[in-house]
């Protein structure tokens, strides 16, 4: 009879259901008039749809239109129900007319629909631009007009927020041409109240120095933001909130640059525009003739400084002087400062007394419109005659080095290491394997992999051995079929069997998930088994719910009774879905060791970019500069098949020969150096190194290994981290096939045991290669000439020891521009890091 009855029911809905409403598309433009960069809303209507795609949309010249996301609407008149989407779009017009948005189009299923092409009206903006609306402006603002060839003038750009709301802010952009900008200081925000209402003012500050004579345009600025715009609330439905993409564009600023003046200008000035002092320290005042005087001096103010000629001690008569060097810049004390420190060594030659003439710097301040001439001293220094058996000191780095003297052209291959005559194999110069991150990260997949099959097999085992246990866990995935299967009779509009299905599905969950014995589920048995849980109170009220409806709903007359099958279906999804996130097992560790697996990779460095001349050409240009004597253009072409960003035990061993020829012994080391392990992967022991001139230091070639680790002479560092790595997976690998195949178990683990073992005197050969060889950070001396090595970082410290150029010293440590090494007696200093070159 409940059978009959359904069948009468289901004929009943079908033949009182009203055929399909057709499928049409419109669209409406609000507002339809706008003023250029104002945002305007494009709402395209799919009626009688909710699955149809995004309709085709062709943007006119001057319109820039954004897709911004659906909208789905659904409503039900005297019965019957009507449902409909809406996608909406942001256009922005760039200029002034009239357009026509479209065509709109749109294929659904088979049938192409359309919705004309809505007008857009659109006026000039009220600023000449962009602008956003009234509640956002850009404004660029300059204190004058009227500047200097060179002169740094601050400018400042608001941006100012109404009564509106904006994100997603980048820093703004001015165009023009003919005049530099420095990059934009961090913004700062105020609050400002004017006869349109309150604002919120974000301020943006840099400064512009004018290139070239004449009228500049300076502008308009530009700055991409988006602003939030609100949709009007239609009928019984809501409205939203969007992101709107804009662009605020300012008024552009015109100066008049004005060409620095003729009269009066000094015969030194070397174009430094702005307010400057000048301060200069010598060190020592006491000395003997022929010691060297280091004079600091000191450049403040506000201005111009790029180009300008440095304030320097001109050479004459019984004083020698070095060019000027520029030293460590000291931090600005205000804002806006420029600070400038310079360097410069002077060596009287004569005894008595040397008065070293002023130090000047002239420049032109646009203030006053006039030059000026910065200047310190006369500098009065006290020279005695140097004390007897006294070696006359040099000065380090101060002085050019000779040019060397053109060499006779000698054939390749004779030479101290013969010349190649073939690069080799060029292989990148990546970073070394076991230095990479992510070669470390990607041996955690072996042993979880182990653990994810350790689990799965566990679990495997347990679920053919304890039946409630299986139940337990397939209970969640039988709720979730048999609820779909309701769903599918409710669609086909069987009410009472949709009740029925979902009743007992849920009950069967319970009882599985509970341990209930199976047809005693009822509310009362169910919260004493979730008691203490933090969803049994809500689930057992949600199944007292269920069970009620479900009775109500097959004993129920009318079409009210479809409702209240949907919403039993929808309860008892909830339980299931509450109940899988309260008790459930979780993913297998399997997965989530799978899941682990992404992104993991080698992190292999990329090709190198492409360049006009190849690698191996570069190398053959050099072998014929050098054939020609020419060492230092052969040493750059050698250094542009390094840049390239390849290597080859040839390249160093010519780049070596070149630099030493060329007079860079620094260079030549440190090239030589690095020849052996660019020239063979594999070596019975470290190749000796050059050490010209560090007169100190362990013998090179002596063997690395310990006692029972003679793998730390015959192979790399990279090479060892390669070996172990291939071991570790190797014994992960055997241990997965000794727990999924258990007749060849026994076998399996003395594989494992045995590669293991293996992999574990690797490990160690590495290990203790990298503690005395490849983490022993060594550089070499690159300077033309000594280095002094100072007791503290400082160009005035007390000078140690000194290093000639080709020394190699241990690095311990760096420090702001400086680095402490150690030679090979144990005496430490500081160095100037531009002097050494890692090997």
């Amino acid at each position: 009879m409940r059978r009959l009855l359904a069948l009468l029911a289901l004929l009943v809905v079908a033949a009182a259901a009203p055929a399909r409403a057709a499928v049409t598309l419109s669209a409406r433009l609000e507002p339809s008039r706008a003023a250029v960069g104002d945002p305007v809303d494009l709402a395209v209507t799919v009626n009688g749809a909710q699955d149809a795609p995004v309709p085709t949309l062709t943007p006119p010249d001057g319109l820039s239109i954004r897709y911004v996301g659906p909208e789905t609407q659904v409503s039900i008149v005297n019965g019957q129900m009507t449902s409909s989407i809406t996608h909406h779009y942001t256009v922005v017009a760039q200029r002034e007319g009239l357009f026509s948005v479209g065509p709109i189009t749109l294929d659904y299923e088979g049938t192409k629909l359309g919705a004309g092409s809505p007008r857009l009206t659109v006026t000039a903006s009220p600023t000449g631009g962009p602008t956003g609306g009234e509640q956002l402006r850009l404004v660029l603002e300059a204190p004058k007009t009227t500047v200097y060839l060179h002169e740094r003038l601050p400018l400042g750009l608001s941006l100012w927020v109404g009564d509106t709301s904006v994100g997603d802010l980048q820093y703004p952009v001015i165009g023009g041409d003919g005049f530099a900008l420095d990059p934009f200081r961090e913004p700062s925000q105020r609050s400002v109240r004017t006869a349109d209402g309150a604002f919120q003012l974000v301020d943006f500050t840099t400064t512009l120095v004018p290139l070239r004579v004449g009228t500049l345009s300076v502008g308009p600025a530009t700055m991409s933001l988006a602003q939030v715009m609100q949709r009007p609330r239609r009928g019984f439905f809501l409205g939203g909130s969007g992101r709107q993409p804009i662009e605020l564009r300012s008024e552009a600023i015109t100066l008049e640059v004005l060409p620095l003046p003729e009269a009066g200008r000094p015969a030194d000035f070397g174009g430094a525009v702005g307010r400057f002092s000048l301060d200069v320290a010598a060190a020592p005042r006491d000395l003997a003739a022929g010691d060297p005087v280091t004079l600091t001096i000191t450049v403040r103010g506000t201005g111009t400084l790029e180009g300008a000629a440095t304030p320097a001690v001109a050479e004459r008569p019984g004083l020698k002087v070095y060019p000027v060097q520029a030293a460590a810049q000291q931090p600005a004390t205000t804002p806006g400062e420029i600070t400038r420190v310079f360097e410069q060594v002077v060596i009287p030659q004569q005894p008595g007394t040397v008065t070293l003439p002023p130090v000047r710097l002239a420049y032109f301040d646009p203030e006053a419109r006039a030059y000026r001439v910065a200047q310190h001293g006369p500098i009065v220094l006290a020279v005695v005659h140097p004390a007897p058996g006294t070696p006359t000191p040099q000065v380090v780095g101060a002085a050019a080095r000779p040019a060397p003297a053109v060499a006779t052209p000698e054939p390749l291959g004779r030479d101290l290491v013969f010349i190649k005559d073939a690069p080799g194999a060029l292989v990148p110069a990546a970073a070394a394997r076991w230095r990479r991150p992510a070669f470390w990260l990607l041996q955690l997949v072996p042993p979880l992999v182990w653990v994810a099959v350790m689990l799965w097999t566990a679990r495997r085992q347990r679920l053919g051995s304890d039946a409630r246990f299986a139940r337990f866990s397939a209970a969640g995935r039988t709720a979730r079929t048999s609820l779909a299967a309701a769903r599918t009779r409710l669609q086909g509009g069987d009410r009472a069997g949709c009740v029925d299905a979902v009743a007992q599905a849920v009950t069967a969950y319970l009882s599985a998930k509970l341990d209930l014995p199976p047809g005693s589920v009822d509310p009362e048995r169910a919260g004493e088994r979730l008691r203490g849980t933090r969803a049994g109170g809500a689930v057992v009220d949600d199944l007292r719910t269920l069970l009620a409806t479900c009775e109500r709903v097959r004993f129920a007359p009318g079409s009210s009774a479809d409702g209240e099958a949907e919403r039993a279906l929808g309860q008892a999804e909830g339980i299931v879905r509450t109940l899988e996130r309260e008790r459930r097992l979780g993913r297998g560790f399997g997965a989530t060791a799978a899941s682990c697996l992404v992104a993991l990779g080698l992190g292999l460095a990329g090709p190198a970019p492409a360049a006009d001349e190849t690698p191996q050409a570069a190398f053959f240009r050099g072998n014929a500069l050098y054939a020609d004597g020419r060492f230092a253009e052969a040493a750059d072409a050698y250094a542009q098949v390094l840049a390239a960003g390849v290597e080859s035990g040839p390249t160093y061993y010519n780049l070596g020969n070149a630099r030493l020829r060329a007079g860079d012994a620094g260079g030549a080391v440190w090239a030589y150096a690095r020849a052996p392990a660019a020239a063979a992967r594999r070596r019975r022991r470290r190749e000796p190194r050059l050490r010209a001139g560090a007169g100190h230091g362990a013998a090179a070639g002596a063997p690395v290994g310990a006692r029972g680790l003679p793998l730390a002479d015959v192979a790399t560092a990279d090479e060892l981290a390669g070996a172990a790595a291939v071991a570790w997976w190797l014994l992960f690998g055997l241990l997965v096939a000794a727990r999924l195949v258990p007749g060849a178990r026994r076998g399996l683990r003395r594989a494992a045991f045995a590669v293991g073992l293996a992999g574990l005197v690797v490990l160690l050969s590495f290990g203790w290669r990298l503690a005395t060889v490849d983490l022993r950070a060594e550089a070499v001396v690159v300077a033309p000439a000594a280095v002094s090595v100072r007791f503290e970082p400082s160009a005035t410290g007390t000078s140690h020891f000194t290093a000639a150029p080709g020394s190699v010293l241990r690095v311990l440590g760096a420090r702001e521009g400086w680095r402490q090494v150690a030679r090979g007696d144990g005496a430490r200093g500081w160095v100037e890091a531009s002097a050494l070159a890692d090997l």
